[in-house]
């Protein structure tokens, strides 16, 4: 049962965005045809065109984000994750163009500076960033409390941004990518029939799958899980659904049809392999494409052996959540023949 209009849906994520504002970040990207198999029926969302900096999908999380952090007078925010993580990089670059102070603890800190971990570091000085070894990443929550503490005990105005951003304030952006896709199949005069997207933490993913529920859409998602467990994105689906329930005011609806998907090779977050260095090579030679090796070649990867061996059939959208700095760490990578 469908329980919202689209122009509802609109509405509501343009207001948390602020959308209509000289200063808002854009969220549409466009969509072309992959010459995959001899089909016409494969097209790419491209995401990763919504930001040279800020990375793809992320720039719509940061979207409803920012203006909920400047609106409660927000001075500094605490921002959890990976020296390498593209949120992150994202979060150092939104913030700061806000004035906002950023405050990393980080996962490491890595042996060598490469990629995204090099370009943190233009934005933000080492002694700026709580390091924490992987044996203490389990009390990673603890210290950034005792830190907050401290903070708000001497009068600022703080924020904690978890891993991934994966917070209801990130909801309304990440349900933007549901509202540019309606956009891109009226301008097209095409229906998708599946979407394949991929996760990290998985809020936008999550929010498609959220937000096709309360529309009532029949696409099948496949989602491949490049970081954690299906379970871990399982309980993650469930708290976004729950999100977006409080924000558009509905009653619980079915979600669509979905499927998750280790990625095809180096399955390990972050890992990877000669396959995946050949992978981002052939995307650019046959599509023209520039991915990374720890996100969107993985998905490219995958869903390409997903079409084949599971024949999937009428119209067939992609997702390129961006992450292409990423790979000006690995371009002198050994496995890297170009």
């Amino acid at each position: 049962m469908i329980v919202i209009q689209e122009s509802e849906l609109y509405r509501k994520v343009a207001g948390a965005c602020r959308l209509d504002t000289a200063e808002a970040f854009r969220l549409q990207s466009r969509i072309h045809r992959l010459r995959w198999f001899g089909r016409s029926d494969i097209w790419v969302k491209r995401d990763d065109e919504l930001s040279f900096g800020v990375s793809g999908t992320k720039l719509r999380k940061h979207a409803s984000i920012i203006p909920a952090l400047k609106q409660q007078g927000i001075e500094e925010v605490v921002v959890i994750g990976g020296a390498n993580s593209n949120n992150v990089l994202s979060a150092a670059q939104t913030l700061k163009e806000n004035n906002i102070k950023i405050t990393p603890f980080l996962l490491g800190p890595p042996s060598q500076k490469l990629g995204n971990a090099k370009l943190l570091s233009l934005f933000i000085d080492d002694s700026e960033i709580h390091w924490i070894s992987r044996s203490q990443w389990a009390n990673c929550e603890r210290l950034v409390n005792h830190y907050v503490e401290k903070r708000k005990a001497g009068g600022i105005k703080i924020f904690v941004l978890p891993e991934g951003a994966h917070h209801p304030l990130a909801l309304p952006g990440s349900l933007s990518i549901l509202v540019d896709i309606l956009r891109n199949e009226r301008e097209s005069g095409v229906r998708f029939d599946h979407i394949i997207i991929d996760a990290g933490t998985g809020m936008v993913a999550q929010s498609l799958l959220a937000g096709a529920a309360v529309l009532g859409r029949k696409t099948i998602f496949h989602v491949v899980i490049l970081a954690g467990s299906f379970e871990d994105f399982q309980a993650g689906l469930s708290r976004v659904v729950q999100y977006t329930e409080e924000f558009l005011d509905v009653s619980p609806c079915p979600l669509p049809d979905y499927h998750l998907y280790n990625p095809a090779t180096a399955k390990s977050f972050g890992s990877t392999n000669k396959t995946i260095f050949g992978e981002i090579q052939r995307i650019a030679r046959e599509d023209g494409i520039l991915t990374d090796p720890v996100y969107s070649s993985k998905l490219f990867l995958t869903a390409r052996q997903t079409i084949r061996n599971k024949t999937l059939d009428g119209n067939i959208l992609l997702i390129h959540s961006g992450g292409g700095l990423a790979l000006t760490g690995f371009m002198d990578h050994p496995m890297f023949s170009v």
